[in-house]
């Protein structure tokens, strides 16, 4: 009886030594208030838990380099672990989440309106990053969240971009003319298949050429990749803005689904596409537009 007392008893500290303590969230809107309902998961969609009515949610079995995955609203959104056991998330006005430590907790509110006052639609509205953008509604209304006093609002409409200054406020009045902005007719964005004008491309883009790939001081293409506004490199995975899915490469025209092995000496230009509407379904992943030094196309 005592040996299979002493028996159990090492069984149970073998698996209370192999245990590992639970990953602790917590949702927050803006005022504090918790946030419920919300599908949070490591791997699979379908193995996804909700926040209960405190905006609380716990996952088991964490490893120090998985990332948690967010769904809300439509959305995706993607925070390391990084060893923590646990992190406070704040859902801004907008409807994106944050680390509380990377939301400063301010929010812009802004309408749009032409020469004749009309509310201006569909306007990509952004400050530092283009792919983190919003657009504004049917009555020319639009909302940041997360900005600082010193942020800079760009706003791109019909070809022009303006720029227009916070300056610490809050919401603004903003009424759009065109002689007022800058044009971006002449610039061109390479989308694989050809390069388009600027004004006749209305996704959200960045790109790098050569000199700047090489004053990243990296020499894998990949590891120079998550200079770039709006790309993330983890563990040679590359994800643009935070996307589940894998990007569609296209090098010299030619469309690759994995990367091709090219070195920063080899490449001239590099285009990240969020919005990879030509390429279809293929391209859900965003796309990554290469062009080699020893390219005719």
């Amino acid at each position: 009886m005592c040996r299979l007392l002493f028996s159990l008893l090492l069984v149970v500290s073998a698996l209370a030594a192999g245990a590992t303590e639970p990953f602790i969230g917590t949702l927050r809107n803006t005022k504090g208030k918790p946030v419920k309902g919300v599908k949070v998961y490591l791997h699979n969609p379908k193995d996804a838990v909700k926040s209960d009515k405190n905006g609380e949610f716990k996952l088991e079995d964490l490893a120090s380099g998985d990332t948690i995955h967010i769904s809300y609203k439509n959305m995706i959104h993607s925070f390391a672990v990084d060893n923590r056991q646990d992190i406070m998330f704040v859902v801004g006005e907008d409807n994106r989440i944050f680390e509380i430590g990377n939301y400063v907790g301010e929010t812009f509110h802004g309408h749009l309106f032409d020469y004749k006052s009309k509310p201006i639609r569909g306007a990509v509205v952004y400050t530092s990053d283009p792919f983190d953008y919003v657009k504004s509604d049917r009555d020319g209304n639009f909302l940041l969240d997360n900005v600082v006093d010193t942020d800079t609002v760009h706003i791109k409409h019909e070809g022009y971009i303006h720029d227009i200054a916070m300056d610490g406020s809050k919401g603004m009045y903003i009424k759009i003319q065109r002689s007022h902005g800058r044009r971006i007719d002449d610039e061109e964005v390479n989308i694989g298949a050809g390069s388009v004008r600027l004004r006749d491309y209305n996704g959200p883009y960045s790109m790098m050429n050569a000199k700047q790939l090489e004053a990243t001081g990296e020499s894998d293409l990949v590891r120079a990749l998550k200079w770039m506004p709006g790309v993330s490199v983890f563990e040679g995975r590359i994800s643009v803005r935070n996307s589940l899915w894998s990007p569609l490469w296209v090098v010299d025209g030619t469309e690759m689904t994995n990367f091709p092995g090219l070195t920063v000496m080899e490449v001239e230009s590099v285009v990240v596409l969020k919005d990879g509407a030509a390429y279809g379904t293929r391209a859900g992943g965003g796309v990554i537009v290469v062009t080699t030094k020893g390219s005719k196309f």
